[in-house]
């Protein structure tokens, strides 16, 4: 197995985004690669050996020496999830990467059909968003570097949400089991298809803010997990077919599918290059885990309960955890093969 790798000392951690090739994704590891030097940064994408996968490698091995791979990972199959898993954990374990410094999921779809469901069972939107996120976390959790008590120390998940939560509703997938009974196909409004993507990053939010307080109680992991909205954004837009020329517009012009939930004004559109240099930032910050729930809007630090009321409500919160605990315990029964091409690196 070979990784493009011209160091000249050892590598401090390992980040993982997941999206790597995304608008955002790729501009994270850009940002990245330009002021953590020693880090390996492993990016997945669905098809890892696009030309835009190409394109990114180049422009990171332009920036300078560094450790990098592109490895395929499918977030609407939990067989996917669960083989890259384990073959990270083994490679963690055997010191052929450095432990997890970061996990950043910036891969998210959005659709304004009715789809067919992925092979596990799900809405592709509620598991692409919502379900592998939270599964690649727990799963992962062995991998996470530990924290030594310096500024270093620990390690942080950062779950890129949206502006679109504020749309979101904690039952929306409850419903027939997520299942809508509509043909595949059927177009789907604006509105609902907003409901439909902005209940599957609340639902996410919250189920990651659970398993930070749940991991908080005991002190054998230092990992800090929080969400952070990136802010209107201009860039190509990953929609799926379907979505109305409204919202495709409004893609062109904001990350918001709709009202900004925001604290304070936030009306500027930026590049995708402005929020992942604070992702970037953020995710480097020096220091120890926090004892406090923040939310980020771009560079701006909140209580995340402020942002996200549903925190303040314990049973709510336990709940959403327990059934998102019941995910995992299914998913986890798919047992994927750690030579399966779905972890084949892809190595430029």
């Amino acid at each position: 197995m070979q990784i493009h790798r011209d160091m000249g000392r050892s590598l401090t951690g390992t980040v993982i985004i997941t999206g790597g090739n995304g608008s955002l994704g790729s501009e994270i590891a850009v940002a990245i690669a330009k002021t953590q030097p020693f880090t390996h940064l492993l990016l997945t994408a669905r098809h890892p050996t696009r030309q835009d996968v190409r394109d990114l490698i180049t422009r990171i091995r332009l920036i300078g020496p560094r450790s990098i791979e592109v490895l395929g990972l499918d977030l609407t199959d939990l067989r996917s999830v669960t083989s890259f898993v384990q073959r990270t954990i083994e490679r963690v374990r055997s010191k052929e990467i450095p432990p997890i410094s970061n996990l950043i999921h910036s891969a998210a779809i959005a659709s304004y059909t009715v789809d067919e469901l992925t092979l596990d069972g799900y809405d592709p939107v509620y598991q692409t968003n919502c379900v592998a996120p939270f599964f690649l976390t727990v799963g992962l959790l062995e991998a996470f570097r530990a924290g030594d008590g310096t500024p270093d120390g620990g390690a942080k998940v950062i779950y890129i949400g949206c502006s679109a939560a504020s749309y979101g509703r904690l039952d929306f997938f409850d419903r027939n089991q997520g299942r809508d009974t509509r043909p595949p196909g059927t177009i789907l409004s604006r509105k609902e298809g907003n409901i439909r993507f902005g209940s599957s990053k609340l639902l996410a939010s919250v189920a990651l803010y659970a398993l930070r307080r749940s991991l908080a109680s005991t002190d054998n992991i230092a990992l800090d997990l929080f969400t952070l909205d990136p802010g209107g954004m201009v860039g190509e837009s990953r929609l799926r077919t379907g979505a109305p020329l409204s919202v495709r517009i409004a893609h062109q012009t904001r990350s918001g599918l709709g009202p900004i939930l925001r604290m304070v004004s936030r009306s500027s559109i930026n590049k995708t290059s402005v929020p992942a240099k604070v992702i970037a930032k953020v995710a480097f910050r020096r220091v120890a885990v926090e004892q406090a729930e923040r939310y980020f809007i771009l560079d701006s630090e909140y209580e995340a309960a402020s942002v996200l009321p549903t925190l303040r409500d314990g049973p709510a919160m336990q709940s959403q955890l327990v059934h998102m605990m019941g995910r995992v315990e299914v998913g986890s029964q798919f047992k994927g093969s750690p030579e399966s091409t779905s972890t084949a690196p892809t190595t430029y």
